[in-house]
């Protein structure tokens, strides 16, 4: 089963302002990422909060000359297709995509999803924090944070090391032994 890992990055608090995506596949046990961009966001949510600038560094000036995300959704929409979509806080993800998505009136798709933190809560319980840095720190996964290509690949790395120390590699059983639901979006 495909596995494709997504991550987003936002202007500011509206999860419609999403401005990079990264994606990175498991499938037949190759890791690869697959597609980065930075998004120009819409006009209407066109705004760079300083909180935001400070934690993944893109600024307006970057994202000028950045394909808008009707233009990126056809390569996003490629890669979840057929596939189970993992994020690192999913609920975030998810719901950048969804926003995004109904801001530019397309349709939201619908795919099947899990959650790596609910994945690392069940797993390791002894550590204090399950945020992505610290899970990749924990396994030794190498992570730029906070770029949408690298924090995809860390957690996407995080379900293939998870699978590696339990020798499970069919993720729906994975998951299911953790007790990790699969969620969906929906339209």
């Amino acid at each position: 089963m495909k596995i494709t890992a997504i991550d987003f990055e936002t202007a500011n608090r509206n999860p419609a302002s999403v401005c990079a995506v990264g994606i990175s596949t498991y499938e037949e046990g190759a890791v690869e990422e697959r597609y980065y961009s930075l998004i120009r966001p819409e006009e209407d949510v066109f705004y760079f909060d300083p909180w935001n600038i400070r934690i993944h560094g893109i600024r307006p000036r970057d994202v000028l000359d950045a394909p808008d995300f009707e233009t990126v959704y056809r390569h996003i929409y490629e890669e979840m297709e057929d596939a189970l979509v993992v994020a690192h806080n999913a609920p975030f993800d998810m719901g950048c995509l969804k926003a995004a998505c109904i801001n530019c009136g397309i349709k939201v798709p619908r795919l099947r999803y899990f959650d790596t933190v609910e994945l690392s809560r069940r797993l390791f319980t002894s550590m204090p924090h399950h945020r992505l840095n610290d899970m990749c720190d924990a396994l030794n996964i190498e992570l730029n944070h906070h770029n949408a290509a690298s924090d995809a690949m860390g957690c996407l790395m995080i379900v293939v090391r998870v699978m590696e120390k339990s020798g499970i590699y069919d993720v729906e059983e994975l998951l299911d032994k953790a007790h990790v639901r699969i969620r969906e979006l929906r339209p």
